[in-house]
């Protein structure tokens, strides 16, 4: 074959290639026939869905992922999303959640906080959100509350009712069976880790009143 009639061949199949690409598109040859959405706790898979923007039959090539990502992190719920198309007809939806950690009564309602110490949302609390009662939303004190909170694993949270915030170098935590235990200041992530394992030793234990400030020298009253 002449170097000629290559060169014609290797143009006829790019041209036929630029327009099948140009067909697919153009008109809805994938379509979007379902969504797969994973990741969701609290946030229902219909108001993921139509958060993304897209609807079904739409042309599944032609749909943005940056965008219906966007739409999705918009929901109160989400932290994070990640939307991916699958050949031929599937759109794929990934979130990550907040973890609400903490809340706080206020006029109009329970309003969530995560661990990054964000109200995002107001409806009630889940089991493992706890109280936090004492200084203003906002403050340094509820940021460090919120870190203190954080720091003990959701299995424990459960058993406590609420923190008093009133002081920062000083919070307390008050449990649903009527003890106290009395962290002390939020020193940071390393500190906190070893409190919040005195915390979880300390509620196995007999005594009504426990201060776990030096994680190293518990005491009891």
């Amino acid at each position: 074959m002449s170097k000629k009639a290559i060169a014609v061949t290797v143009g006829a199949v790019l041209a036929i290639l630029a327009i099948a690409v140009g067909v697919i598109y153009a008109t809805p040859v994938f379509k979007v026939q379902q969504f797969a959405v994973e990741g969701q706790n609290h946030t229902s898979v219909e108001d993921i869905e139509a958060a993304t923007g897209v609807a079904l039959e739409s042309n599944l090539v032609r749909v943005d992922p940056q965008t219906a990502a966007s739409g999705v992190v918009a929901l109160p719920w989400v932290k994070s999303a990640t939307v991916a198309r699958h050949l031929p007809s599937t759109l794929q939806v990934t979130v990550v959640e907040r973890e609400a950690v903490a809340y706080t009564d206020a006029h109009d309602g329970p309003h969530l906080i995560d661990e990054d110490g964000e109200e995002f949302v107001i409806e009630m609390p889940p089991r493992e959100a706890v109280k936090i009662t004492g200084g203003e939303s906002g403050s340094r004190n509820w940021a460090g509350a919120v870190a203190v909170i954080a720091s003990v694993p959701a299995e424990l949270r459960v058993e406590a009712d609420s923190v008093d915030a009133a002081d920062p170098f000083n919070y307390v935590f008050h449990m649903k069976d009527g003890r106290t235990v009395t962290w002390g200041a939020n020193n940071g992530d390393a500190d906190n880790a070893n409190k919040a394992r005195a915390f979880a030793s300390v509620l196995k234990m007999d005594g009504q009143n426990w201060n776990i400030s030096n994680p190293e020298l518990v005491t009891s009253s």
